[in-house]
């Protein structure tokens, strides 16, 4: 059984050289972070694509592009520092650090889609309607 009663103790998350992390959860972070990094690429590609079609929706998926890649190379570079055992970079402390950037910054993008995106779209929808009736050349 796991105890998770150290979770609860603050020398736990700010020990200065914690013990190496195991095989499986270095493997695991390896893995997660380098899929970000990978994902936003895709993201990215896909993005020029679709910018001609619906340039808000490309707009924001070029936010979860940067937000994968940014959190992508973070989580490494912390990977890193913990695999190297470096003293203060390598504390369980950055790991939350991570997670709560993370966090924040998905929540800004969510925001992103649920205001701004709508009432962009409706203001394209606005402009398409008035220009019916202004009148073009011949």
């Amino acid at each position: 059984m796991i105890d998770l009663e150290p979770l609860l103790t603050l020398s736990f998350w700010i020990e200065k050289k914690p013990p190496l992390l195991t095989s499986p959860f270095q493997q695991l972070f390896f893995y997660s972070f380098g899929a970000m990094v990978v994902l936003a690429l895709i993201i990215s590609i896909l993005v020029k694509q679709k910018k001609k079609t619906d340039p808000w929706i490309a707009k924001g998926f070029q936010k979860i592009s940067s937000w994968c890649l940014t959190m992508g190379i973070a989580g490494l570079i912390i990977l890193f520092f913990s695999f190297e055992q470096v003293v203060f970079l390598s504390m369980r402390l950055g790991y939350i650090i991570w997670l709560v950037a993370a966090l924040a910054w998905l929540a800004w993008i969510v925001i992103f889609f649920i205001r701004v995106v709508p009432r962009k779209k409706a203001e394209i929808k606005k402009k398409e309607e008035l220009k019916k009736y202004i009148p073009t050349r011949k």
